[in-house]
């Protein structure tokens, strides 16, 4: 009997793993297509009006670099304004801001209200009356670097009259450990397998906590930055699908950002992230449903998958956890009881982990094949990453369900400027 019953759990797995294949026929076809080139914008006919909005409480160690990139553009200079916002009129950060032309401090006034979503809506609200002709607004992190060509290519995507543009995000400290390199490399796969395809096949886009712009119309139209989640950018792409914006990536526009270095940051960060992602969903997952019955082609599937895109990842871990569980009560009962084969179950459960560890070595491997150009790692790092990268992966799930369970996550600081933290 207790053979016979490990082996019925086991022609149950295969069943639901062909089901779960099933499920991920979507994200495959994403990842098929991410292989081949993507969208080229044709030259712009016009240079466009250009404000660049830049939260920096406290960020004077690394506000310079960010500086200099936007003075280094490779685009007329007259055409941008930069705004730098800080909490206070002596933060270090303001003496930096002002050694550098068409930049503008603006000194937030509510401190009461807290994260990076009140600071960008109340520069907004300041901005906007001064009718200044911006047709783009543009949102960075202190810590990034832009390359030289990022506005001009970024202007190509305005000048098709696009309502919502990103660029290609790249990390600036490959190799300052294993969480860096992650980290980094989970915003390589959402460039590449899933925002590059989807810009390709014209459903929306997702933009990716800095490195985009917003048409002025659509900020005039919501009067400001109306978005204050804990993932204020994942909070607007989902409101951004549901009013079918326009949107574009363009992976010619590249920008460097800081990778956390510590298990620490790292996990307080995806904490917060997965917090964020919570609360969006809980705001727009009715809206995107109901608007998502009604439309029809690439919309109808672009919202639908907005809502049910997790399902094939969910369906999976809970298949794999109670597939693993059984196994362990098998083992314990065979243990218990005396049964010869005792230790089948054993052996399938440590198969099965050593399936999916291979399985996610595999798909990093894949992922540092198809970014190679664009990923500065030495050997020795892509080595570690590769078999790291799983286990970042998989931690995943205790900081998904510790956030589930933590009322209030707030945001925490992570201080930049980490040892080897120049542009790649």
């Amino acid at each position: 009997m207790f053979y016979n019953f490990y082996n019925i759990t086991n022609i149950v797995f295969y069943v639901i793993f062909a089901i779960c294949v099933l499920l991920f026929v979507y994200k495959i076809f994403l990842h098929i297509n991410a292989i081949f080139p993507g969208k080229q914008y044709p030259e712009a006919k016009k240079n466009h009006k250009f404000a660049i909005l830049i939260p920096a409480r406290n960020e004077s160690k690394v506000i310079s670099g960010i500086l200099n990139s936007i003075k280094n553009q490779d685009y007329d200079k007259s055409l941008v304004d930069t705004y730098i916002i800080v909490e206070k009129e002596d933060d270090p950060t303001c003496e930096i801001a002002k050694k550098f032309e068409n930049t503008h401090i603006i000194v937030r006034k509510k401190l009461e209200l807290k994260g990076k979503g009140y600071a960008i809506d109340e520069a907004m609200q300041e901005i906007l009356p001064k009718k200044l002709g911006y047709e783009a607004f543009f949102i960075f992190d202190a810590d990034n670097i832009l390359e030289p060509n990022y506005l001009k290519e970024m202007n190509k995507v305005v000048d098709q009259d696009y309502d919502v543009g990103l660029g290609y995000r790249n990390s600036k400290n490959w190799n300052d450990g294993w969480i860096a390199a992650c980290s980094g490399l989970t915003f390589s796969m959402f460039s590449n397998f899933d925002n590059k395809p989807k810009n390709k096949l014209g459903v929306g886009i997702k933009v990716c906590g800095t490195g985009f712009f917003i048409s002025s119309r659509i900020i005039e139209k919501l009067g400001g930055w109306k978005f204050f989640t804990l993932t204020e950018d994942y909070e607007f792409s989902l409101y951004s699908i549901v009013n079918n914006f326009k949107t574009a990536y363009n992976e010619n526009a590249k920008f460097y950002d800081e990778q956390p270095i510590s298990i620490k940051q790292s996990w307080n960060q995806r904490v917060r992230w997965c917090k964020g992602f919570s609360q969006a969903n809980k705001i727009y997952t009715k809206q995107l449903i109901k608007s998502g019955i009604k439309d029809k082609g690439k919309s109808k599937l672009d919202k639908l998958m907005c809502v049910f895109g997790v399902v094939p990842f969910a369906f999976t871990l809970i298949s794999l956890v109670t597939y693993q569980a059984i196994h362990l009560c098998l083992t314990f009962v065979g243990l218990a009881f005396g049964e010869p084969l005792w230790y089948l179950p054993l052996i399938a459960f440590g198969a099965a982990n050593l399936a999916l560890y291979l399985f996610l070595v595999l798909y990093t491997v894949c992922l540092l094949i198809a970014d190679r150009k664009n990923l500065n790692l030495n050997f020795k790092n892509a080595l570690i990453c590769c078999l790291m990268n799983p286990i970042f992966i998989l931690s995943y799930v205790p900081i998904y369900i510790f956030s589930a369970c933590k009322k209030d996550v707030k945001w925490v600081a992570i201080e930049h400027g980490t040892k080897n933290s120049k542009k790649s």
